[in-house]
């Protein structure tokens, strides 16, 4: 219980980190690491009910991207903005770092089974991406009632120079 505190109280650290590397503005900051220290709670607890690394690993992706369509419509801001920071405590380094040791050791038995960990993690992640991202987009176009590209292209000044 103690350990599941720390990294979630890591994970929001880490997050507003990243915020901080990447010019974030700076009242956006505590938003950034509560995405981190929520999607690292949603992983933890997750894993404790899913034994499969796809699985667990793309619902986690899906909460942090959902949070950060969330926050982009609160804020009025693309979601790109608190997806980045909340998907750290998601990143798999020591998948990747184990796989390069392994790698390096020339060990491929072990490498094997880092690199397919690492794998289905980061599949895992981007399909989340994809899903959620493609139901917002969705959402966006049944709300508007028409195209999002069309009505983005729609140049009311059209002798503008």
């Amino acid at each position: 219980m103690a350990e599941s505190i720390k990294l979630i109280f890591l994970s929001f650290l880490a997050s507003i980190g990243f915020g901080l590397k990447y010019q974030m503005q700076r009242r956006y900051l505590i938003w950034a690491g509560l995405g981190g220290a929520l999607t690292r709670l949603c992983y933890l607890l997750l894993v404790q009910f899913i034994d499969a690394r796809l699985v667990y690993s793309l619902l986690a992706a899906m909460f942090a991207s959902l949070y950060a369509e969330i926050m982009a419509m609160k804020f009025k801001m693309p979601s790109t903005v608190f997806l980045y920071p909340a998907i750290i405590p998601l990143t798999p380094g020591s998948l990747i770092y184990n796989t390069a040791v392994h790698f390096l050791l020339q060990e491929t038995d072990e490498m094997w089974v880092y690199a397919r960990a690492c794998a289905l993690t980061l599949l895992g992640i981007s399909i989340g991406f994809v899903l959620i991202s493609t139901f917002t987009y969705y959402r966006r176009v049944y709300f508007l009632g028409k195209d999002l590209a069309s009505h983005l292209l729609h140049h009311p000044h059209k002798n503008h120079k």
